[in-house]
């Protein structure tokens, strides 16, 4: 008997059209095998000439224990056990059900095809009637925590969650399911125009798992860390947010910004920085997969191509950048991996690695794109070697790093005494003094936190300047509370040092306070504010002092010798390493005095190479 033909060789697809196949899944009884049968979908034809599908979104699951089903006329089609499982739960008793599955209804041994059908993506689930979200759990119908989901709406409050965390332990194989770790679903599951949550034995609207989210969120978020009630509902949050246009039964009148990623649109480098933690197979999806999320990514602006490696994928990001905006702004998620600073990658140092979370920065804003060309770019335009393994840009460079202080990591951070923390602080403090002229005041005082550089410092080390960037008076504000808060915490550091039979206050001990007054930096705050924001920033940073005095925070993985650049295109500075005639990127820096574009704003209309920008020499480099 001749083997059946490929299904896939019956409904090719036709290139240069959107043109996908659907899958007709026919009627059967509940122990009777999986049918079904391909037909070609034109994706821009009318709807009234289409039949209307659905769309499955779904985790893979591990190929081991593959079941078949019948495929047109191939009786030993191969599935995994997950999607069989979903088909035997979607499958209809009396009429088929005509639905789109890429396990299916894509070749999957097609590089070509499966390249092509990428891009189709957000068609496919926008033309959708209903995406269904597989998830392999049976829940209990009569459980009360299910019957109480079924009742939130728009209406619903805080307080309708109840006060008993382990209410809800029931629905934990719903919330915490690794299928909302993919990133797959993600694009999957924004551009649906309709959901539903199909289970082994139920369907759940989405309408209201959304507003349970939403007050389980609240809950999260507003709870306050020192108490056991947080603890809890750390344990019930779930690990989905879900767009907020699914809070609203209209359809018609739903909002359409937001994914499962913000609640407001991104550019592609926003949403590629936000999807880190997400999980994939193939490393080039860390890309494809997330593409129909960016408010900036059009069809044909990148090549989709599963032919492509993964660091031809990587560096098709940079000239994307590049060429959409005049911007090397991606250059603020490159870098070495601050855990490893060791690890060989198989990248330029300039292209971010999109696979490994180590590497990611902290800025508190993401970088904003013009369309119109920096004057300084059309003179001085960044370019890419014929083997895109070099980077030339132009930039100046502002000091070299000279010492380091090694700072403890954010957990040992929390038992530090805030008296070895503020000596760690003076040694740094101290050291600018060294390297310039003392002015006759400075003779005159040995106290290190009387001088400016203390305030210098405690921002620096707070990282203020990535706060309120775009807001000056707010951000002026924000600098002087902090100065006041350090100021604070050294004067608590002192009366601790009188009790001598007490135990001196630890980090954790200030963060913990409040403020009498409420006002961060006021009268009565004892150092909480200026704490909060250090703690946050040291985990992955440390801070240094450059050879003519600035001070600075850099990654881990910076050296001394390092040397702290402002490059042009490139909102903020970085730290590069020389390696003779080239450059390595360490990764995004902060250096005081210039993390808000400050030596931009005195670029002249005419400027040439060698010529002088704020007291720094405009230099040719190249990056590899």
């Amino acid at each position: 008997m001749p083997a059946a033909a490929s299904p896939y060789l019956a409904t090719p697809l036709k290139s240069g059209i959107p043109e996908t196949r659907l899958f007709e899944l026919l009627p059967g009884l509940e122990t009777s095998p999986v049918s079904g049968k391909l037909s070609r979908h034109n994706l821009d034809d009318d709807k009234h000439v289409n039949p209307p599908y659905d769309a499955l979104s779904y985790m893979w699951g591990t190929t081991g224990g593959a079941k078949t089903i019948q495929l047109n006329d191939d009786g030993n089609f191969k599935v995994t056990s997950n999607l069989a499982a979903a088909l035997l739960a979607l499958r209809l008793c009396d009429q088929p059900r005509l639905i789109w599955i890429d396990a299916i209804c894509i070749n999957q041994n097609s590089t070509h095809e499966r390249s092509e059908q990428v891009q189709l993506m957000r068609k496919i689930y926008q033309n959708a009637a209903t995406v269904y979200i597989w998830l392999d759990v049976e829940l209990d119908l009569n459980c009360p925590a299910l019957r109480k989901l079924l009742t939130f709406d728009d209406n619903s409050i805080d307080g309708d969650l109840g006060t008993d965390a382990t209410f809800w332990e029931p629905l934990y194989p719903l919330f915490k399911n690794p299928y909302w770790m993919r990133v797959w679903i993600q694009q999957e599951i924004s551009n649906a125009a309709d959901l539903a949550i199909q289970c082994r034995n139920v369907i759940l609207p989405i309408f209201n798992m959304y507003h349970f989210l939403r007050l389980a969120s609240s809950k999260f978020s507003s709870g306050d860390i020192n108490t056991p009630t947080w603890i809890d509902w750390v344990d019930v949050y779930p690990n989905i947010h879900l767009p907020s246009r699914f809070g609203f039964l209209d359809s018609q009148h739903r909002p359409l910004q937001g994914s499962t990623l913000s609640t407001t649109d991104l550019n592609l480098l926003g949403v590629l920085a936000t999807s880190f933690k997400l999980q994939c197979t193939d490393d080039r999806d860390r890309l494809y997969g997330i593409l129909h999320l960016a408010n900036d990514y059009s069809e044909g602006d990148l090549t989709i191509s599963y032919n492509y490696s993964v660091k031809e994928t990587y560096t098709s990001v940079t000239k994307f950048v590049l060429r959409k905006y005049n911007s090397l702004n991606f250059l603020l998620y490159a870098g070495q991996n601050w855990r490893f600073p060791d690890q060989e990658s198989a990248l330029p140092s300039w292209v971010p690695d999109w696979r490994d979370p180590s590497t990611r920065i902290w800025i508190a804003y993401w970088p904003k794109f013009e369309n119109a060309v920096p004057r300084f770019l059309s003179l001085f335009k960044p370019s890419f070697s014929d083997d895109d393994a070099i980077l030339n840009a132009y930039g100046m460079r502002v000091d070299r790093i000279d010492q380091i202080s090694n700072f403890p990591e954010s957990v040992e951070l929390y038992n530090t005494p805030i008296s070895v923390f503020l000596d760690a602080c003076k040694s740094i403090v101290g050291k600018p003094r060294s390297n310039q002229i003392r002015t006759s005041s400075e003779f005159d005082t040995d106290d290190d936190f009387n001088l400016p550089q203390w305030h210098a410092f405690a921002c620096t080390l707070a990282a203020v300047d990535n706060f309120k960037h775009e807001d000056a008076d707010a951000h002026s504000k924000l600098k002087q509370v902090c100065a006041m808060s350090a100021d604070a915490l050294v004067k608590v550091s002192r009366i601790a040092e009188t009790r001598t039979e007490e135990r001196c206050p630890t980090m954790l001990d200030i963060i913990q306070m409040k403020s009498m007054d409420n006002e961060p930096g006021g009268i009565f705050d004892s150092g909480a504010t200026f704490a909060k924001l250090a703690w946050g920033v040291i985990g992955k940073h440390q801070p240094f002092v450059g050879i003519n005095g600035g001070i600075g925070l850099a990654l881990k993985s910076a050296v001394a010798g390092d040397e702290v650049w402002m490059i042009l295109g490139c909102d903020k500075p970085m730290i590069l390493r020389p390696m003779g005639a080239y450059y390595l990127v360490v990764g995004e820096g902060y250096y005081d005095g210039v993390n808000r574009g400050e030596l931009m704003k005195d670029i002249p209309e005419c400027i040439e190479f060698g010529d002088m920008i704020g007291g720094y020499r405009v230099e040719s480099l190249e990056l590899r």
